[in-house]
Formats: C-alpha cells, sequence, structure tokens
C-alpha cells in the first residue's frame, strides 16, 4: 500500500474518505486557484505581494492617468495617447458548498461528495490556498472563513466525515443566504444532485458575489433509471410522502425524458449565468472526478 503524504493527523483524517493510493495520485496534481483581476491604471506601479501584472489591453488615455503606463510605441506610430492596462493573478479561496438534504442519501450521492470535496480540499492545501466547507440543506447549516494549512485540512476532513443527510433542499435560498455573508470572491463550487427547485436564484446570487461559480452535479443510476417496475410505492425522499403507482416502461419512458428536460434546463440556466456545469456518477470515482475538476475548469 502507498504512503499518503503529509503528517500523520491528515492521513489519519484523510483516510475516512480517501485512501493513501488516492492521496499519492491527488499529491501529482495542482489545484491553480488564482483569479485574473482588472488592475486599474492612474495609481501606482507597486506590486502586492503574492501578485503578478501581466499585460492585457489598452484604453484611451484619461487625465490622471500615470504617465509611466502611457505606450509611446503606440503613439509614435499613430499620434494617439493610449494607456497600458494591465490584469492581476491574485490568490482566490475555494468554496465548497455541499448538499446533504435527504435526496443526497440516495445511491450514495452523499459519499461521493464527501470524497469529492475531501480530494479538493487535499488539492487546495497542497497549493498553499485558503479553502472552506458549507453544507446546507433547506439552509445553510455551516459557516465560516476560509483558511489554509494543515490543521483546517484536518478540521475540515472531520466536518465532512460527520455530515449525514437530512431535510429537504432549498438552493435558493441556502446558496442565497451564503452569498449574502460571503467574503471576498472566490472559486466556489455547490456540490448537489440540483434535483429540487431554485438552482436559477441561487446560482445567480452566487454569481452576484463576483464568484467564479460552477455546479457539479452528482447523480446515482438509479436517478437516471429507477430499478422501479409493477406496482411500487413511492416516497418523497425529502417530504417523506408516500402513493402507490403502477409503473411500465411507459411510466419509465416518462419519467426519464422529464429528467433530461430538467437537465437540459439546468445547463441553460448554467449558461445564461456564466456557471460551468459537471455531471458525475456517484459509482464513479471522486478522485477521478477532482481531477477533472482541476484540469477542465478554467474560469
Amino acid at each position: 500500500m502507498g504512503r499518503a503524504p503529509g503528517g500523520p493527523a491528515e492521513r489519519s483524517a484523510a483516510l475516512g474518505l480517501l485512501s493513501a493510493e488516492e492521496l499519492a495520485a491527488l499529491s501529482r496534481t495542482r489545484l491553480s486557484l488564482r483569479r485574473a483581476r482588472a488592475w486599474a491604471p492612474g495609481g501606482h506601479l507597486s506590486r502586492r505581494a503574492g501578485a503578478s501584472l501581466e499585460f492585457a489591453d489598452h484604453r484611451p488615455y484619461q487625465p490622471g492617468d500615470d504617465l509611466r503606463l502611457i505606450d509611446w510605441a503606440v503613439y509614435a506610430r499613430h499620434r494617439k495617447l493610449v494607456t497600458k492596462v494591465f490584469s492581476r493573478e491574485v490568490e482566490a479561496p475555494l468554496y465548497l458548498l455541499l448538499d446533504c438534504s435527504a435526496s443526497m442519501g440516495l445511491g450514495g450521492k452523499l459519499l461521493f461528495a464527501k470524497r469529492l470535496a475531501a480530494a479538493l480540499l487535499f488539492l487546495a492545501f497542497r497549493g498553499g490556498d485558503r479553502f472552506g466547507v458549507y453544507p446546507f440543506a433547506a439552509e445553510l447549516l455551516g459557516s465560516g472563513k476560509p483558511r489554509r494549512g494543515r490543521a483546517s485540512l484536518v478540521r475540515a476532513f472531520q466536518e465532512l466525515l460527520d455530515l449525514s443527510p437530512l431535510g429537504r433542499t432549498d438552493l435558493g435560498q441556502a446558496l442565497a443566504q451564503w452569498a449574502e455573508h460571503a467574503g471576498e470572491p472566490g472559486f466556489c463550487l455547490v456540490l448537489s444532485d440540483f434535483l429540487a427547485p431554485g438552482a436559477q436564484e441561487g446560482l445567480r446570487a452566487l454569481r452576484h458575489g463576483r464568484h467564479a461559480v460552477a455546479a457539479v452535479q452528482i447523480l446515482a443510476s438509479e436517478d437516471l433509471n429507477p430499478p422501479l417496475l409493477g406496482e411500487v410505492r413511492l416516497v418523497d425522499a425529502e417530504e417523506g410522502r408516500a402513493r402507490p403507482a403502477v409503473v411500465g416502461p411507459a411510466a419509465r419512458r416518462a419519467y426519464q425524458e422529464n429528467l433530461r428536460r430538467w437537465n437540459q434546463g439546468l445547463a441553460s440556466t448554467c449558461e445564461e449565468l456564466g456557471v460551468a456545469l459537471f455531471l458525475f456518477l456517484a459509482e464513479g470515482s471522486p478522485v477521478a472526478a477532482a481531477l477533472t475538476l482541476a484540469r477542465r475548469w478554467r474560469p
């Protein structure tokens, strides 16, 4: 068996969610939590610690702009005064908003989400970045500022281990509640099955907070193809209501068509709001999902 990176406390906590081999695989990947922000010219040229300036564009010169930022080469060619505009890469924290409502308890979705969150936290820790976990159901269930370091990682792993599915989902209320109290903009990933209303309102609230947002949809095989046939008793996982039903091929096809339309609506919402959308199956590898996010998500 491979040796998990990090100290004994980190390993003992992580092994409740991730194997030593999975931690070793994650240690070979870097999660880049840096965002380019426009830097307004006309101030000063000093660089902030941990930030780098890169040329982004030109704009017409305005009185008060720093003369050192005038592009004299452009002036020599076109007799126009233009000012250089730069972007600055700054560190941004990782925010993980994790749906732990009752529906996430079906088909191992919550376990997958917890393990995926652990993998992403480990990547952020390895990069020296700040991170925070914020569980929610009908409302936000956790708060606090994002932090970095080994002790924070161990606490976050323990919080994940303690989570269990409970109650109904209210994506709109929970995400808006978090956005209202969130601090600086960062990388915000929402881990949920997104099978309840409110995604549009919740994701819009996150985007209004100037966060880079990814909706990480986690579905189980039984969400896609419920193993139901004949006379059954359907129970709402979150409300507890039950009713008898007869499920035949036509009903199964109708369900799958409704799910397709629901997910199509989610995709349209994400596209409209500038939110990245990823879909993972709970039967898959959370580590592979984390590596996919690290490599493919480029806000």
